[in-house]
């Protein structure tokens, strides 16, 4: 082998060998967004359900605003006593309807009389949800607003039957009362089911039984 060709192959090696140290490594950038989280939370709506206070021998009220859970009324024949379960949907409930289910243990002792123009008897509710117990509906839909909304009493008075007789003859032997819930859904895409939905909570046996 002549002195060029040497000098040329050991160009060609020293050529190879550097080509293998001079190939760049390649490093990405990476990066990522925020994540978006999407809560579908349950309709907020808080109602509450109160009547104004009586004098428990009369039977008539002793205020001008409904702020007591419960009354004791003296059972006369033929007396009619007041008696005005009314609702307040608290500030910042969701667009609603407003139910109250009555349960009267003794409808042939106690008649509600009354019920006044903005509340209509659910159809084919009276008595039959659960044992003496009439769903009544709010006529228009309560808009959500920033204040409390006091609506107007269900109905205003109870007539105590002529035929009392002093003795409770009904399945519990007590004292009867008449008990009043309120109970709301939202408006929205509920139209045609609102008033099962109340139906059936009503139809529970511990719907007046819970805190």
């Amino acid at each position: 082998m002549n002195r060029k060709a040497m000098i040329a192959g050991a160009a060609a090696a020293v050529l190879a060998t550097t080509c293998v140290f001079v190939i760049p490594s390649f490093a990405f950038l990476s990066a990522q967004s925020p994540k978006i989280v999407n809560r579908f939370v349950s309709a907020l709506i808080t109602v509450d359900l109160k009547e104004t206070l009586v004098d428990p021998e009369t039977g008539k009220k002793t205020g001008d605003k409904p702020e007591v859970y419960e009354n004791t009324y003296l059972t006369v024949a033929g007396r009619v006593v007041d008696k005005d379960p009314t609702p307040i949907v608290q500030k910042n409930s969701t667009d609603c309807y407003i139910y109250v289910g009555v349960r009267n243990e003794y409808p042939d002792l106690f008649a509600i009389e009354d019920v006044n123009a903005e509340w209509t008897l659910v159809p084919d509710s009276e008595n039959k949800p659960g044992e003496g117990v009439t769903v009544y509906k709010y006529n228009a839909v309560v808009s959500k607003s920033e204040e409390d909304q006091q609506l107007s009493a269900v109905f205003e008075h109870v007539r105590i039957s002529d035929s009392f007789d002093g003795q409770f003859h009904g399945a519990s032997q007590t004292d009867s009362a008449i008990e009043a819930r309120a109970f709301a859904v939202q408006s929205e895409n509920t139209a045609d089911l609102s008033d099962k939905y109340a139906v059936d909570y009503f139809s529970s046996s511990d719907a007046f039984d819970k805190d």
